[in-house]
């Protein structure tokens, strides 16, 4: 690791760490959720719009649940 020596670069450093914590604090709280889902059963999502909209119960984290919950994260910022 090379030393950071302007107060430019700690703060170009320091806004990349916390731009990499964030990303991988949503990608954690989403697999969460996904495990948590209220409409999750043993064989995938359960949920009927869901279903419909793609022909599928594999659950792609892109419903209405999960896109509310990002909403939130992004809202603390």
């Amino acid at each position: 690791m090379e030393r950071v020596r302007s107060r430019g670069q700690i703060r170009t450093v320091a806004a990349e760490a916390i731009r990499i914590q964030r990303e991988e604090t949503i990608a954690n709280a989403v697999t969460v959720f996904k495990q948590m889902c209220p409409s999750r059963v043993s064989k995938g999502c359960a949920n009927v719009t869901h279903k419909k909209e793609t022909q599928s119960t594999q659950c792609d984290g892109n419903c209405k649940r999960i896109k509310y919950l990002l909403a939130g994260m992004n809202k603390l910022e």
